[in-house]
């Protein structure tokens, strides 16, 4: 056997796995249960662990065989062509230094690998930095597979061959992850078919939901994962199977607004924003911006309804939940995309063949520069009321929640965010750039007595602070400024390199809504095994496809 078929049956072994360990995460992660509530967050995580051992490792060992046998072949060719005459294609060139080559998100990739590596070497506990804390365990192992699942996945996920990966891995992942959206709506509406709540005291229904856990980490779960099925419905042609993937997004956002987390309508904003810039050079892509609207709104609305007409089953949530569910403002809003949708389609009409936007590029600034002063509009109002600014000045102050950044604001992550950057400004000079150990957070601040007295003083000695509940400031604090940065670079390469790009791969551009998804939504949240590999799984998919079809454009003479 020459080492040309050897690297083939080696890379088609590592492609198995890779695809195996997908097609377990995203059809029978979410819905493995282990001693209901009490044990989910522990059974979730050894889960992952145990299907990440038993098929990213064996995958990383044979990728990296196949390479071997890859670098034996092409030893091999390069003596061969020495004693004859050496004629090198220019696409046949093209297509090795792309395989080879490292993208700006691998780079990225691998530069937050590193930074966790750096800060577990100096870490306060390098065991615990190992693990991470209990309940978490995003400790430098979790970081190490996060990272091995997105390059492997993007490498060696099998997009061909015997087995339809990619269909059998999308109809199980919309099969299960709609199953779970489906169990967490009907119990919004006090239907438990499972039996999950039985023994669960009422008053912790409200915190607790799926097969997922804990809400904050259903949301997490839902938000990240619902980026495919959007994606595939504003990328494919109309027919049944968009019809299919649109009724899968309608449960999903249905879901997203019965989940009652605030950080989820973060999420769906930054969603509709990144579908929104995306569509700013095509009258057809506008059309299915629009389409994404309605039918996000659409899905709100038809829950309010519902929870009207069964108010004795309706599960109490909070404001922001049933005001997008409920409020007449939704109402205009989903009415106003109807007319703009109307409208587009009678301009569209009038254009004939003509479908690019004139001067889509300076819409795209627009919309962007306006974004970004509404964000920093809110934040100067949200400052000047909180210091007392807007009281002096016009006799005008807000005890609103929105308003006003107190130690109590987003559920007392005011407190949470405030401890966390006063904290990092005492650290010494060192720590700040290394941080106190991946997942460390509690373990450093709860081993200083002074930190954990005021910890204690808060949230009473039952309760424990794990993290920042920012996953930015945990990042921060606990990988450093070295590691914030290159967190911050993986969102900023995967969003400027599949939004440049996705146009070559249309599906990659569910990896520049899932990072700009997660971050929005992480900004309020934190890592926990339900949602992070799933970010990496699908930043490794759309690099896939994008990888596969440069290739393929580079075979063709398009270099």
């Amino acid at each position: 056997m020459n080492w040309k078929i050897k690297s083939a049956y080696l890379n088609r072994a590592a492609g198995f796995f890779t695809g195996l360990w997908a097609f377990l995460m995203l059809t029978a992660f979410p819905l493995y249960m282990r001693d209901r509530y009490s044990g989910m967050g522990e059974g979730k995580f050894g889960f992952f662990l145990a299907v990440s051992l038993g098929c990213l490792i064996p995958g990383a060992l044979l990728a990296a065989a196949g390479s071997a046998a890859s670098a034996g072949s092409a030893a091999a060719t390069g003596s061969a062509a020495a004693a004859g005459p050496a004629v090198a294609g220019s696409a046949a060139a093209g297509r090795t230094t792309l395989r080879g080559a490292l993208s700006s998100l691998d780079w990225a990739v691998l530069s937050y690998l590193a930074a966790c590596g750096l800060s577990w070497l100096f870490a306060v506990d390098r065991q615990a930095a190992w693990t991470g804390v209990t309940g978490w365990s995003m400790g430098l192992r979790s970081q190490l597979l996060f990272g091995l699942s997105y390059f492997l996945v993007s490498r060696h996920f099998p997009l061909s061959g015997r087995l339809p990966w990619e269909k059998i891995i999308l109809a199980g992942h919309f099969l299960a992850s709609g199953a779970v959206f489906l169990l967490g709506l009907l119990h919004r509406f006090s239907i438990d078919p499972l039996g999950i709540y039985e023994g669960l005291d009422e008053s912790w229904r409200l915190l607790f939901l799926s097969t997922i856990g804990q809400a904050s980490w259903y949301s997490s779960y839902v938000c990240t994962v619902l980026v495919i099925g959007v994606t595939l419905f504003f990328v494919l042609e109309d027919g049944w199977k968009r019809t299919a993937v649109g009724a899968y997004c309608a449960l999903g956002f249905g879901t997203v607004v019965t989940q009652n987390s605030d950080s989820a309508f973060a999420a769906m904003a930054m969603l509709l924003f990144g579908l929104l810039l995306v569509a700013c050079d095509s009258l057809e892509r506008m059309e299915r911006f629009l389409e994404t609207v309605l039918l996000m709104l659409g899905s709100f609305l038809a829950v309010g309804l519902l929870q009207t007409a069964f108010p004795e089953y309706a599960v109490g949530l909070g404001g922001v939940s049933e005001f997008f569910s409920q409020s007449l403002a939704v109402w205009a809003l989903f009415l106003a995309a109807c007319v703009a949708c109307i409208l587009l389609e009678l301009y569209r009409q009038r254009q004939g063949n003509r479908s690019r936007i004139p001067n889509g590029s300076r819409l795209r600034r627009g919309i962007a520069g306006t974004a970004a002063v509404c964000a920093a509009g809110y934040l100067l109002l949200l400052w000047a009321n909180t210091s007392g600014l807007l009281e002096r000045w016009f006799h005008f102050s807000s005890e609103n929640q929105y308003l006003l950044f107190d130690k109590n604001w987003g559920n007392s992550r005011g407190f949470s965010w405030s401890f966390t950057v006063r904290t990092f400004g005492e650290l010494p000079f060192f720590r700040k750039l290394v941080g106190v150990g991946p997942d460390s957070f509690s373990v450093y601040c709860y081993a200083d007595p002074e930190l954990a007295g005021e910890l204690n003083h808060f949230f009473g000695q039952n309760q424990t602070l794990t993290n920042a509940h920012n996953e930015f400031l945990n990042t921060l604090f606990c990988l450093g400024i070295a590691g914030l940065v290159c967190f911050a670079a993986m969102f900023a390469a995967a969003m400027l390199r599949f939004g440049r790009l996705w146009q070559k791969a249309p599906f990659s551009l569910a990896g520049m809504l899932a990072a700009m998804v997660y971050a929005a939504h992480n900004f309020f949240c934190y890592q926990q095994v339900c949602c992070t590999p799933f970010l990496f799984l699908i930043l490794g998919l759309a690099e896939r496809k994008l990888r596969a079809k440069l290739l393929q454009n580079t075979s063709l003479g398009d270099t």
